[in-house]
């Protein structure tokens, strides 16, 4: 069993609770953390493919937050960054814009890795939404350059429960560009923790349906 499994069991009672992130930065002294668990398959010889992903954000100031990203199977990490974010302009405004700085390994290769999010929230209907673009390079020296995207949009449908529609997007290093979607719902299990039940779907670039599962807590 994985590090990052047994992590992700010792602190899953303590994760789960809807919070955007990106362009919006903590506030002073908060914690928000994400557990995932995904499963994609079958492929061409009918395997199916397990990752577990840690995702944290802890708020330094109100204009600063720091954050780590974790990703990997049962075998090995293949994704460790930490990061720095901070606001570009007033943190007020509606239309939020962030500068983030990462740093870590990305398949074993140290890796720099700089990105902007842009986000703005609305009402629709009388429900409160939000929209929100993810740009990410992964640098890994020389001319090896990684480039990753998410749009999402979210809504929520009802008191307890979200509804997110995000598109994925990337190229990486090697290997062909590719494009998924991935739509979930966000419920409210109790006052303050809720769980993530998404699919994934390949648009382009080949890649495997899967199904995902996230706990979420802020605190």
């Amino acid at each position: 069993m994985s590090r990052l499994l047994i992590l992700g069991l010792i602190l899953m009672p303590w994760l789960a609770v809807m919070a955007t992130a990106g362009a919006w930065p903590r506030d002073k002294g908060q914690v928000f953390a994400v557990l995932s668990g995904q499963i994609e398959g079958p492929d061409e010889f009918g395997f199916y493919r397990q990752s577990n992903a840690l995702y944290a954000e802890y708020g330094v100031t109100g204009r600063l937050t720091l954050g780590v990203d974790l990703g990997g199977d049962a075998l090995r990490m293949n994704k460790t960054i930490a990061f720095l974010r901070w606001p570009l302009g007033r943190v007020d405004r509606s239309l939020k814009l962030a500068f983030e700085l990462g740093a870590g390994q990305v398949e074993e290769k140290n890796a720099l890795r700089p990105g902007l999010s842009l986000g703005r929230g609305f009402m629709l209907g009388g429900r409160q939404g939000w929209l929100a673009v993810d740009g990410r390079a992964v640098l890994f020296g020389g001319r090896d350059v990684a480039l990753e995207s998410d749009i999402t949009f979210g809504l929520s449908a009802s008191r307890k429960t979200r509804m997110i529609l995000q598109l994925q997007s990337g190229r990486p290093d090697t290997g062909d560009p590719y494009a998924r979607f991935a739509p979930s719902l966000i419920y409210e299990t109790k006052p303050g923790q809720q769980v993530e039940l998404g699919v994934i779907t390949p648009i382009a670039g080949g890649g495997d349906n899967g199904i995902r599962l996230g706990l979420w807590r802020r605190f």
